[in-house]
């Protein structure tokens, strides 16, 4: 695992890892993939551990037949009602994320659902927002890696995947991995 170290000027491809002391609700213990960054413009990033038990079919009965299947992820807090079907191509060094639109005639022939993901909602910040985020300690920013980026099946497996990446960052991390969401409950 390779955390990028203080050059915040270039994050877009990068993930962003919520650390523990995170406590918002929509970012709790989840893992991002910044689609856009720019210091002087903001960021913007979909959730890629919070799979919603729907497809694409579920969500809009005029989907292509062939995209019926494809795996919808809350995106994040931002335009719950917008849509962002994408394809993820995960390679040892590289990191592409495509935006595709949503009709049939727009996408290629040879695509398979598998390889596709839809997003409810994305993630942004404003113009300095997540470089303060990231010097505060709410965010570890890490380099994509194919076992990262991997579709969960399920909120269990998206936590667990961020469990294990808190469990490589060291023993205090793995330990506040664990603390319940409500301490008063232990």
């Amino acid at each position: 695992m390779r955390i990028i170290g203080s050059d915040l000027a270039h994050l877009t491809g990068s993930l962003l890892v919520a650390l523990p002391t995170l406590l918002d609700p929509n970012f709790r213990r989840t893992i991002l993939f910044l689609i856009k960054h720019d210091p002087s413009e903001g960021a913007m990033g979909v959730i890629l551990n919070r799979p919603q038990s729907t497809h694409l079919a579920d969500l809009n009965d005029s989907i292509p037949e062939r995209l019926a299947l494809v795996r919808v992820f809350d995106g994040g807090p931002v335009e719950k009602n917008h849509l962002i079907l994408a394809k993820m191509i995960v390679e040892e060094n590289c990191t592409l994320f495509e935006a595709l639109g949503s009709e049939e005639e727009s996408l290629p022939k040879d695509l398979s659902p598998h390889e596709l993901r839809g997003f409810v909602g994305y993630s942004g910040w404003n113009a300095g927002q997540l470089e303060r985020e990231i010097e505060e300690k709410s965010w570890i920013v890490l380099q994509p890696q194919p076992d990262l980026l991997a579709a969960t099946k399920s909120l269990h497996e998206g936590e667990g995947l961020w469990r294990g990446i808190m469990k490589n960052l060291g023993p205090w991390y793995h330990l506040m991995s664990l603390a319940p969401d409500d301490p008063g409950l232990n």
